[in-house]
């Protein structure tokens, strides 16, 4: 069963005490329970998207070194910050359409 509410509600809980903190969102999100998996990632994402890649903690990325490999056929194996550049005009085209 999904906890849709109470993941969200803790996302927001987890981004409010963090206070722009990345690793502290990411723990308090898992700390809280419920899809702690989802929550803390989405809570990590949100933040590191509030904080722009160059501020996220080497600890936490370095480690990736902007690869992603994929089960989807036609994104096996790409970088991150290529996604990370698709996904900013995809939101960009939508947005300016929506205007």
């Amino acid at each position: 069963m999904v906890h849709t509410i109470n993941n969200a509600a803790l996302v927001v809980m987890a981004l409010m005490l963090a206070e722009r903190d990345y690793q502290t969102s990411i723990v308090v999100a898992v700390r809280g329970g419920w899809d702690t998996d989802c929550n803390g990632a989405t809570a990590g994402s949100v933040c590191g998207m509030m904080l722009g890649a160059q501020a996220l903690p080497e600890k936490w990325v370095g480690v990736l070194n902007d690869r992603l490999v994929s089960a989807v056929r036609a994104f096996n194996e790409c970088k991150i910050s290529d996604l990370a550049r698709r996904s900013h005009e995809i939101a960009r085209k939508v947005i300016a359409e929506a205007a």
